[in-house]
């Protein structure tokens, strides 16, 4: 708590700006890409979600993803546009991530494909926490209203921010000792 109250201390100064910047550049970074990556999600989302509004207007060979919660006694009309929406934020989160935010330094096929597949798979955690939440918040309470909608999506994006930063600073990009590379 002192150590926020200090940041915030120092961020009142615009003569600290520039040193609070270089001291947690990672974060101020990781912070401006996801909430550009959110941007992604919910717009990608809402793309999904107009262009399948329910089962019968989704290609047959993606019908199954409705009928994920239909063992709960609800189909799930959220559930396609939220996978959709995921792999598309997730895709531009790993560019920027990768780029930007850690700047990752591995090099080569065989690592960045590891790098890539571990980034994608720490992410199918959150991908489902963002399912459930949508589910409980949208589907099993049977509330259609898109302003309502709209805030179940950016609670679910709240938990899935965090867990992603503390999945990738811990995961996928761990920063190796520079004196054992």
């Amino acid at each position: 708590m002192n150590k926020i109250l200090e940041i915030l201390r120092k961020a009142i100064h615009p003569r600290n700006w520039k040193s609070l910047y270089a001291e947690y550049k990672e974060i101020f970074r990781y912070i401006f890409f996801g909430v550009l990556t959110t941007v992604v999600s919910f717009v990608t989302y809402y793309i999904f979600r107009w262009i399948f509004p329910n089962a019968d207007s989704v290609p047959v060979f993606l019908r199954w993803i409705f009928k994920l919660t239909s063992a709960f006694g609800v189909e799930s009309n959220t559930a396609l546009p939220v996978i959709l929406s995921w792999i598309c934020s997730v895709t531009f989160a790993y560019v920027t991530n990768r780029k930007w935010v850690f700047e990752s330094r591995a090099r080569g096929f065989a690592k960045v494909a590891a790098e890539c597949a571990s980034f994608y798979g720490a992410r199918v955690l959150t991908l489902f926490v963002d399912i459930v939440i949508m589910y409980l918040m949208v589907d099993l309470t049977g509330i259609a209203n898109p302003i309502y909608e709209f805030f179940a999506k950016a609670v679910s994006s709240v938990f899935v921010l965090v867990l992603n930063y503390v999945f990738s600073k811990l995961l996928v990009f761990r920063k190796k000792n520079e004196k054992n590379s």
